[in-house]
């Protein structure tokens, strides 16, 4: 076998945690040790799974299920709180936001890193380490101490900038969301800034260690063995030849059985709507009411089942026998009962939905969310809003959009995501495809 030691490095962060532990399983199915390193919050995560885990802190924030109400530092409650209230004024002030927040968000003690990676390659014995896109200290660590890895990509493929792009800055805009030219150019200044700022920092520690080339750009710094992108190759781009593979794995979760409990609530005829912010713009209980309220009038008959995080008591008045308002839910294992997802456009939403071929509307805040809703607009699968500027009529024509769509486009991703997987991404890297 090519490797037989794997350590992965993940995120502290529950949406990230998810997919790397799945693709984690699937070298351990293929025969391979696996080890997991993350904070302490997930071990139990990984010793369920019968994986071995190391106790590892890259990143002072994190996310265990909901983001506000895990246990932070107050710098990071206040960076989360101005992030939430970002999302009110608009994408461009998000992406902002977020912009000036990476160096305190991801780029977390390299030097501290870079030792416990160095000790871990001493006393663990590993051939090859994987590591999230987004833990850029961890691939800063494992490039200038030139140690074997491959890069997970869990959001959208452009989060890994091309030649063309800023960091952080959507590749195509939204016909639902109005950006203005001078504000899209405050914008690539910002993210300009921030680019410059990562890869100096970059290019020092590795002048430090003096084992490998200095870099252009840190957020293209990716491994030269492979990047998995928990992604569809929507632009034909798939390279499973030759070196460096890009493999698109379609999704990365494992199918689950929905409890005795749920299977009462979705056990009717009537159609099911699911709306979901995922674990961090939950917050945003105002566009949960808009949504609740609007999709009620709609289909007054339908049941809609609500992921709240810490709203549930506030919007528990909308409760009902056809209105499920819960904190957290088993999202994977309820997808197949469901017949439309209405979310922020987050990647494994996305990518469930896509492989239960389910009807989407999508209201991007943040991050990858809007490449993501470019992708579902170009390719006719779902249809996009605006978070901050859509009101019932808006909805309404949007469900009937939804109702009128083809859904050939999204019975043959949906097809392709069901032979593809994490198994699918081991087989190619492991040599065994």
């Amino acid at each position: 076998m090519k490797y037989k030691s794997i350590f992965f490095i993940s995120p502290p962060f529950y949406s990230h945690f998810n997919p790397l532990l799945n693709l984690a399983k699937s070298f351990k199915k293929a025969g391979v040790d696996v080890t997991i390193g993350c904070s302490v919050e997930f071990k139990k995560f990984v010793v369920d799974e019968g994986l071995k885990f190391y106790e590892i802190d890259i990143s002072s924030n994190k996310n265990i299920q909901k983001a506000e109400s895990t246990d932070q530092p107050d710098t990071e409650k206040e960076r989360l709180d101005e992030f939430f209230e970002s999302t009110k004024e608009g994408a461009i002030e998000t992406l902002i936001t977020q912009s000036r927040h990476r160096k305190a968000d991801m780029l977390y003690d390299p030097h501290k890193l870079i030792e416990n990676i160095k000790m871990i390659d001493e006393t663990v014995g590993v051939d090859l380490y994987v590591v999230d896109i987004l833990s850029y200290s961890v691939t800063l660590a494992l490039y200038s101490l030139n140690l074997d890895f491959i890069t997970y990509c869990p959001p959208h493929p452009y989060t890994i900038p091309d030649d063309e792009m800023n960091y952080g800055v959507p590749k195509y805009w939204l016909s639902a969301i109005r950006v203005e030219k001078n504000d899209e150019e405050r914008l690539k200044e910002v993210s300009k800034s921030t680019q410059k700022e990562f890869t100096e920092v970059f290019n020092q520690i590795i002048s430090e260690k003096n084992k490998v080339a200095q870099i252009d750009n840190a957020f293209r710094l990716v491994s030269d063995i492979a990047v998995i992108y928990n992604y569809f190759d929507f632009n034909e781009e798939e390279e499973t030849e030759n070196m460096p593979y890009k493999i698109y794995a379609g999704n990365s979760f494992e199918e689950k059985e929905l409890d005795s409990s749920w299977k009462k609530i979705v056990d009717h005829n009537e159609m099911k709507i699911l709306i979901t912010l995922g674990t961090f713009l939950s917050n945003r209980k105002d566009v949960l009411k808009k949504l609740i309220e609007y999709t009620k009038e709609k289909y007054p008959e339908a049941m809609i089942i609500v992921s709240a995080g810490e709203n549930t008591k506030e919007l528990e008045g909308y409760a009902s026998s056809k209105i499920i308002i819960k904190d957290f839910i088993p999202q994977i294992a309820l997808m197949p009962y469901v017949d439309l997802v209405i979310f922020h456009g987050g990647c494994n939403t996305f990518t469930e939905a896509m492989y239960y071929g389910k009807d989407m509307i999508v209201l991007p805040f943040s991050s990858d969310q809007f490449n993501i809703a470019h992708d579902i607009e170009k390719n006719d699968l779902g249809v996009i809003l605006d978070p901050n500027h859509f009101n019932q009529n808006d909805m309404k024509t949007a469900f009937e959009k939804v109702e009128d769509m083809s859904r050939n486009r999204l019975k043959y991703f949906s097809e392709m995501s069901q032979n593809r997987g994490t198994d699918y991404a081991t087989k190619i890297i492991l040599g065994t495809e």
